[in-house]
């Protein structure tokens, strides 16, 4: 990666991840101190140092073009452009489940889906019904308004 190359979340997340696993070692170290190890600690502190100033380095980068950078990477790790509904935000804060939330969200969209299934069956009976009367009463329009609609 060059030093004009922005840095992926996955690099972030390894050189975090690094940074991470240098701080642990640190700690080991720490705990079990004595005179003995003092060249060892100094070696890992630089080494600390640097990973950090890496990791600082890396992160100046990400955010000097954060204005400019639109990668797909980018654009699945952040909210940006994307709309959560109401409901989840208040069922989030009433500290109800999530998945809950997606099922009673799934059961009202089938319900909803079922009554507008009634309703667009109740019309096309109506329509049948209505051309059934006319047909009764206006044979021959009838008979031509069929034809128009191909039945």
């Amino acid at each position: 990666m060059s030093s004009n190359d922005l840095p992926t979340t996955t690099a972030i997340a390894n050189q975090l991840s690094r940074v991470l696993w240098k701080i642990h070692e640190l700690e080991a170290t720490l705990a079990s101190y004595d005179a003995t190890h003092a060249e060892s600690l100094e070696q890992r502190l630089v080494q600390y140092e640097e990973l950090v100033s890496q990791m600082r380095d890396m992160l100046k980068r990400g955010t000097a073009g954060v204005d400019t950078l639109h990668s797909e990477e980018t654009q699945r790790n952040t909210l940006a452009g994307r709309k959560v509904p109401d409901g989840l935000v208040r069922a989030l804060d009433a500290g109800i489940n999530p998945d809950e939330y997606l099922r009673e969200t799934f059961k009202a969209c089938r319900r909803d889906n079922q009554i507008s299934k009634g309703k667009c069956e109740a019309l096309q009976l109506l329509f049948s019904n209505l051309l059934a009367d006319a047909g009764g009463v206006f044979p021959e329009e009838a008979a031509e308004y069929r034809q128009l609609l191909g039945m």
